[in-house]
């Protein structure tokens, strides 16, 4: 009997620990007229011919005025480099990294050495903006006079891609963004889409400072908190998406499980134990469904989990009601992650690896 009621504790402590993580949304607005600096918009690519023609596509179709487009292609096998050109983009091909540095951070510096706006955007190849969307990034950079970053809205095409719904509702909430404490100050950024001034980007050091960080995002916010650089963090909502891991399950495991340790293990520990609390919490309410209160416990579980993965993606309603199996794979990535990281001492990403011991 005691321990059915510790039972019934932890689970709702799960629910309350959400709520407390992800009590509200931040959604970046469209905008209407604003300063139009120049912003080079820089897209490290490795292999991304595919994602490429929608990005570019995307950013064709842009209202705002005064945009520079380089992509950096990283060491690419297919036709990025081709694809790239066809759409009048500036191309910087890197064939050789300096010692000492990763394949992201190296891409996103030379970028910028290569670039000439006042704002650089920093984003993913899978990333698609909507035509708005850059004028309302700006927008956010000037008025905070600090950086901007974006978990971009979650497109799901494929039934295995409901697999990504916990990591995308709780890589939102790791930033520490959307707690229930108002005006709490964000640990880090999201590294889909990084907006910042050239000015500050030079103040923070530029990506030499993480040019050896697996996961380089969290890492480079930190060195701009240090530097007295503000972060707002926003959720893209219908103005910035992606579609991650489109090419397969085996793709969407290696995605996830390449930083999820590191990530999980750098993040502070004040949004960490919410994190674990809801996720272990949520597994309780299925064991014991037949067993009051456990079953409304488990619909509350429900109801919650779908109110946070309509704040960051396209997630099927299946995917919520059937939740306990997307948080055991979760759990099972994140476990994994860890022995690739800590214990094997890799992780693989792209035909790369990645090692992860110094």
């Amino acid at each position: 009997m005691m321990i059915m009621k510790i039972l019934i504790l932890l689970a709702i402590l799960g629910i309350f620990s959400g709520i407390f993580a992800f009590y509200r949304g931040r959604f970046l607005e469209k905008v209407d007229s604003i300063d139009t600096p120049l912003v080079s918009v820089i897209i490290p690519a490795r292999n991304e011919e595919n994602n490429l023609k929608k990005i570019l596509t995307s950013l064709k179709n842009c209202t705002y005025p005064n945009l520079e487009v380089i992509v950096v292609d990283d060491n690419s096998t297919d036709r990025t480099f081709e694809v790239a050109q066809s759409f009048g983009a500036k191309v910087v091909r890197i064939i050789e990294r300096e010692n000492g540095f990763l394949g992201k951070p190296y891409a996103c510096l030379k970028g910028f050495k290569n670039s000439q706006g006042d704002i650089l955007i920093f984003v993913d190849a899978d990333v698609e903006f909507e035509s708005n969307a850059i004028k309302s990034i700006v927008s956010e950079v000037l008025r905070t006079k600090g950086v901007v970053s974006v978990w971009p809205k979650h497109i799901v095409k494929k039934p295995y891609e409901n697999l990504s719904m916990i990591f995308a509702i709780i890589s939102a909430m790791a930033s520490k963004s959307f707690t229930i404490i108002e005006n709490t100050k964000p640990i880090g950024i999201y590294g889909p889409l990084i907006a910042v001034s050239r000015e500050n980007y030079i103040k923070v050091g530029t990506h030499y400072v993480v040019k050896n960080e697996v996961v380089e995002d969290f890492k480079l916010g930190q060195a701009f908190l240090k530097a007295n650089i503000p972060i707002t963090n926003f959720l893209g909502s219908d103005l910035v998406k992606f579609r991650m891991y489109p090419e397969g399950f085996n793709s969407l495991f290696k995605g996830w499980s390449k930083n999820s340790a590191l990530g999980s293990a750098i993040v502070d520990f004040s949004i960490v134990l919410p994190i674990m609390l809801f996720l272990f919490g949520s597994l309780i309410p299925p064991l014991y469904y037949r067993i009051y209160p456990f079953f409304y416990l488990y619909f509350a579980y429900v109801f919650l989990i779908y109110i946070f993965a309509r704040r960051v993606g396209e997630f099927s309603v299946i995917a919520s009601i059937f939740y306990p199996a997307v948080v055991f794979f979760t759990l099972y990535v994140i476990s994994y992650s860890f022995y690739a990281t800590f214990i094997r001492g890799f992780v693989e990403w792209k035909d790369v690896k990645i090692f992860t011991r110094r």
